[in-house]
């Protein structure tokens, strides 16, 4: 997410929570997250019907409770979402599964209610989300740095490129280059923490 489209994203919910009547963007809202939601719950090879019954549930949520959320710099919408989305699953498998237990029919929601399977689920869409919030960070710190700066920390973090190969491109001293690498590494991960509070790998 480039930093307009997060500026995009605090307006709509500022707008939400000033006119819950207003259907432009609740529709705006419902197609941002919404696709979101349930395009990743087909990558986790759910029938198309269950990933509209998850989406459904995180949906009817977030409208309820979005008057909680208060927009601060250091707090992560992303965060707030994904705990939602983890109690909308849970209290769909948990319910499917007893009904599953009431019938005394095997169904493959008992394997996804077990510990293990739901952590795994959980772990995946904490991992979808994280990504977006990393995307954030860069976003936010290449706003911040000169463009040398940013180019030598892409070009070793990302593009693997050996230091002396990026100093020469770049007109810079090697030991300039891995300074670069190692600010620039330092502010991502702070962003990343401010936005999130996880700590996960920035390259």
């Amino acid at each position: 997410m480039t930093l307009l489209e997060s500026k995009t994203h605090i307006s709509l919910l500022a707008k939400l929570q000033k006119d819950d009547r207003d259907e432009r963007a609740w529709r705006e809202f419902v197609d941002r997250y919404g696709s979101r939601i349930y395009a990743w719950c087909l990558r986790r090879s759910l029938q198309p019907a269950d990933a509209e019954d998850i989406t459904q549930q995180v949906l009817v949520r977030m409208t309820v409770r979005l008057g909680e959320f208060t927009y601060d710099e250091t707090l992560s919408f992303r965060g707030w979402l994904r705990r939602i989305t983890e109690n909308a699953i849970t209290d769909l498998f948990r319910e499917r599964s007893r009904a599953a237990q009431r019938t005394g029919q095997p169904s493959s929601i008992e394997f996804l209610d077990q510990t293990e399977a739901r952590e795994d689920l959980f772990e995946r869409l904490k991992d979808l989300f994280d990504l977006e919030v990393l995307d954030e960070a860069k976003s936010r710190v290449q706003e911040r740095v000169n463009a040398k700066r940013w180019q030598a920390w892409y070009m070793m973090a990302v593009e693997n490129l050996p230091a002396l190969e990026v100093a020469e491109k770049l007109s810079m001293r090697i030991a300039t280059a891995y300074t670069a690498r190692s600010q620039v590494q330092e502010l991502i991960r702070q962003e990343v923490q401010k936005l999130d509070g996880n700590n996960f790998k920035t390259t």
